[in-house]
């Protein structure tokens, strides 16, 4: 993804991004929205998009006076991720090579009690399923828990709240691939636009996913990869919106 976000910059105008930047308040102030990093002023805009979801997100959103998106935004309900990276000192002895592996439909959990409880994880049943591998894994492994893949979504490509100028947008809101990332952020983009062009007037019909129901979504393991496989009719009519 990062290799497809530098090539559109670099043809875009009138765009400045700055990282490594991350920003921890933001206040409204006059009109604007004034941002800082740990207490570093980020500069004021006219409005603000938030491209990212969970625990950051919401502390954004607590205290910025829009309970409405504020609210979307915890009803988001992402699936836990658990990613085992390995290297090893020699190639495997395979037949061919390969740079990664996806385990599909096997409801079988493999973890540790202290770090499920400090994840507030449902019980699971702990299994010596790496047992196979134990000799493959004494060189070099890492674990890392992280959250993705939507279960719910609000059935829109982008969710905005004119009163405050704020809106959200993500591959999460239509589900979970580069496409839904590229829809909702054109569609994110549109809208805005469009506000701004109409001068502020009529700022109520430019609402768009606040109050919008969550609904449930399939999806695979790994996400969704539009064109190598059928679409559902929740998916479809996602795509069409």
């Amino acid at each position: 993804m990062r290799t497809l976000a530098d090539s559109i910059l670099s043809e875009a105008k009138m765009v400045e991004v700055v990282r490594p930047c991350w920003i921890s308040t933001l206040e409204p102030f006059n009109g604007m929205w004034h941002l800082s990093e740990n207490g570093k002023p980020r500069g004021k805009f006219d409005a603000i998009v938030i491209a990212h979801n969970g625990k950051c997100a919401n502390r954004l959103l607590a205290h910025s006076g829009l309970p409405l998106i504020a609210k979307q935004m915890k009803r988001l309900d992402l699936s836990s991720i658990w990613a085992l990276l390995a290297a090893f000192d020699d190639p495997l002895p395979l037949s061919s090579t390969f740079e990664g592996a996806f385990v599909n439909g096997i409801d079988a959990y493999h973890g540790w009690p202290t770090t499920l409880q400090s994840c507030r994880l449902p019980k699971l049943v702990l299994i010596a399923g790496l047992s196979s591998v134990q000799q493959l894994l004494e060189n070099r492994t890492r674990f890392h828990r992280g959250a993705a893949l939507p279960t719910n979504t609000p059935g829109t490509p982008c969710i905005f709240d004119p009163q405050g100028r704020v809106g959200i947008c993500g591959d999460w809101l239509l589900g979970s691939s580069l496409e839904d990332a590229a829809l909702s952020g054109m569609s994110m983009a549109s809208h805005i636009a469009d506000y701004f062009r109409s001068d502020g007037t009529h700022a109520e019909d430019y609402a768009i996913g606040l109050h919008n129901e969550f609904q449930r979504i399939q999806g695979h393991d790994t996400g969704r990869f539009p064109g190598l496989e059928p679409k559902d009719l929740v998916t479809g009519e996602l795509v069409q919106t």
